[in-house]
């Protein structure tokens, strides 16, 4: 990136990264459409993802404790962290 030489290993990924320098980056957010919800993101599968942290969709859940992501790989550091848990 030639603004803060960030180093995007993918060609087609340089657009994207370009878009968290744009100075009108906030129109271009994408808001989540859960009322009462103020989450907002520039890539729109990332709030594919977050949507599902109000719908119980797609979430991975801790076998130890209530906890649960959207990320499995949240839940292995959540189980590394707080369970112990050795792969």
């Amino acid at each position: 990136c030639s603004i803060c030489h960030k180093v995007i290993c993918r060609k087609g990924d340089l657009p994207r990264h370009m878009l968290t320098h744009a100075s009108n980056k906030e129109e271009l957010k994408f808001p989540c459409p859960v009322p009462g919800c103020d989450h907002r993101t520039l890539q729109k599968s990332n709030l594919q993802t977050h949507i599902g942290t109000h719908t119980g969709k797609g979430l991975h859940y801790c076998p130890d404790c209530p906890f649960a992501s959207t990320e499995s790989s949240r839940v292995m550091e959540h189980r590394k962290k707080y369970h112990g848990y050795r792969p």
